[in-house]
This record gives C-alpha cells, structure tokens and sequence, in this order.
C-alpha cells in the first residue's frame, strides 16, 4: 500500500513540474523598445562653444553610430544618396552626429533613399577615401556608391554659434554645391535642414546624359597585358651617358682687331692675324695666335708681329642655344717693346656647324713698352673654320 501512495506522489510532482514550464513559455514577450537614436523631438544639442582660443584642430573621430530606421517600402525605387559622418573641428563631437541626423532625415524627406552608416563605410574603405573628403573625394565615393548625391558636412564654433557648411557632389557632374549658415542650440536642427535643402538637389533634377558622359570617364580604359616572350629577359634601359668630347678638336680663325689706347696722346693701333685652335673640351679651348700689328712709333706708323697665345672658357647660354660668351686670355710679345697681356669677354655665334663668328666686345690688353706701360680697349671680330 505504501509504494503505491508513493508511486501517485512522483507522479503528481511530475506533471506539477511540466504544468509549470508550459506556464513559463507561454508568457507574451514584452514590445520592442523605442531604438537608441530616437531622440525626443524637443532634444536639442548642447550649447555652442565660445570661440577656440588657440587654432582649429583636426577634426575629432565621431563615436558609434546609432542604428539606422529600417528603410520604407519601395525604397530601392528611389533615387540613392549618401551622407557622409559631418566633421566637427574644436566641438564635442555629438555636435556633428545632430547634424549628420539632421541631413539623413532632410535627404530622406526629399526623396532620397539614404545609405546607412556601415553602407557609408564600407565604400569609403573600398575607395581608401581620405577623411575629411574634398569635393572630388566625395564625388569618387557618390559614383562608387551608385548614388545620384553626396553630402557632407563641417561644423565649428564661432563667438557662440555654431557654422555649418554643407557640400554636395551629384554623379552627372553638376555641381558641386555647398550652403553655409549658423545657428545656435536652439535652431541648430532647422538651419540644418534649411542648409541641406538648398545645397541638395531634388531626385528629379537629374542630367542622365551627364551621368553617362562621367560615369564613363571615371572607369579605367582597359589595357592590353604587355608580352614578354618566354625565354628572354627584359631589357633594362640603362641612362645614356653623355659624350662631352668635342667633336672637331681643331679650328682656324682669321682675325681683325682694332686697339684704342686709353693714354693722353688717344693712339690707334690695328692688328690682323690668324689663329690656330685646339678644342680640350667642349668649353676650353687653347689657341696659338700670330698677327700682324700696324703700331703707332716716335716717327710714325710702325709695322710689327705679335705672337700670343690664347686660354678660352666658353659659357653658354642656355641648354637649348648654341651662342656662347668666351671668356679669353692671352699672353704674347712684340719684339723690340715688351711683353703683352690680353683680356677679353665676348659673343660666339654659330652660323653653321662648321662655321662660327666671333666678337670681342670687351678686350682691355695691356702694352709693357720700353720706359713706359700703356692700356688700350681692343675691339675685334673674327671668322672661325671647324677643321
């Protein structure tokens, strides 16, 4: 009798404890509660900051992003838009998450239908857009999105409000457009919504032959692979090295050349001869020159020979000319004076790669005469045969 009475008991707990259990699972679970984002909408932003006392600082990095609102019904009929995360610069941060709100719902309003945050994202990564996007940024990141707009948004403080400055890019090439205002905490929501609605194209004002012109030059032109056949290496192109020898070493010049003595007695001089060059370089040169000299004498004119021999720098011009200033000096004597030094800056003009002429317009040369030293200001030309 015992163990039947105890047999009842175990049983009754049994379906005590099932009874219970579906008790528990049938409770209704409770509604959904309001999303983290969802402002009251009297919010309003914290006060704005008075003016910055030191420079603007680099814009501060927004903190998570609240989910977005599940989009409406036909929202991918609608033309797409995407709003980057606003930049706040010296300002707390949740400044810039009010006006990225505020554009999404304004974007939203107009017709658009608004990429989330983590849309947003992943195509700024895809493109390693640079953060704040310029207008050639933003308009990258429009066209990689397969959005009709752009937006984005700058916020700072000045002598107690805030300024807002909003720019748009649009895929078919208008634009870009940008609205700037300010506004205070109490307004900051409406001057952006205002803001937003004048730099932000309504979907409908839209250039499809514009869209198709720029979204073909946006994509790369495909380049055909480059061959290389199997078996022999690339060619490595070496940097040529320039040959500074001259060509021709030799030249011959045929020279006239008139010396106006600076003394008080004004004499003349006139010397005609002819030169032998050797060409070290392109620009050094070394020349044997040998003259005659119709000289002025105690009892008149006066017929001699000045051997000289001559050291010559040419400068150029420039790389693309060929006229060069020589920069000569020479060493000689004239039998029965002295010794007679030469100094002279000129203009070298080719007139054929054979052929140059030659002016010596500066020539002070240096007369050591028996008793007496004397100076004279030499003009010449001369004719110059490469050989």
């Amino acid at each position: 009798m015992l163990g039947v009475v105890t047999w009842r008991l175990a049983v009754l707990l049994a379906l005590g404890s099932f009874a219970a259990a579906r008790a528990q699972v049938a409770v209704p679970a409770a509604p959904d509660a309001a999303p983290p984002d969802a402002a009251p909408p009297d919010a309003a932003p914290p006060d704005a900051a008075p003016d910055p006392a030191g420079p603007i600082q680099e814009p501060q990095s927004a903190g998570a992003d609240t989910p977005d609102a599940p989009s409406e019904a036909g929202a991918a009929e609608r033309p797409r838009a995407v709003v980057v995360d606003a930049a706040a610069y010296g300002i707390a941060p949740v400044v810039a998450e009010h006006v990225t709100r505020q554009m999404r719902a304004t974007a939203a309003e107009l017709g658009y239908a608004v990429l989330t945050r983590d849309e947003t994202v992943r195509a700024a990564q895809r493109l390693r857009m640079p953060y704040p996007p310029s207008p050639a940024d933003l308009w990258r990141l429009t066209y990689l999105a397969r959005s009709r707009r752009g937006a984005f948004a700058r916020v700072w403080a000045h002598q107690g409000r805030y300024v807002i400055e909003v720019s748009v890019a649009s895929r078919d090439g208008a634009g870009p457009f940008f609205a700037r205002g300010t506004a205070g905490a109490e307004d900051l929501h409406e001057v952006v919504d205002r803001l937003t609605r004048e730099a932000l194209p309504a979907p409908e004002v839209w250039d499809a032959q514009g869209d198709a012109r720029f979204g073909r030059s946006a994509q790369p032109a495909p380049t055909a692979p480059r061959m290389v056949p199997v078996g022999r290496p690339p060619r490595i192109l070496r940097r040529r090295r320039v040959d500074r020898r001259p060509t021709r070493r030799f030249d011959l010049a045929v020279q006239l050349e008139g010396a106006i003595g600076t003394s008080n007695d004004h004499f003349f001089n006139f010397l005609g001869g002819a030169r032998l060059g050797f060409r070290i370089t392109n620009t050094v040169h070394l020349g044997l020159y040998l003259g005659y000299a119709n000289l002025r004498g105690r009892d008149g004119r006066a017929n001699n020979l000045l051997p000289l021999l001559q050291v010559e720098n040419r400068i150029r011009l420039g790389t693309g000319s060929d006229i060069t200033v020589p920069l000569r000096f020479g060493l000689g004597y004239l039998p029965f004076n002295g010794p007679v030094v030469r100094l002279a800056a000129g203009l070298n003009v080719p007139v054929s790669p054979r052929v140059e002429l030659a002016f010596d317009l500066l020539a002070p040369t240096i007369w050591v005469l028996p008793g007496r030293t004397t100076i004279s200001l030499n003009l010449s030309a001369e004719l110059i045969f490469r050989l």
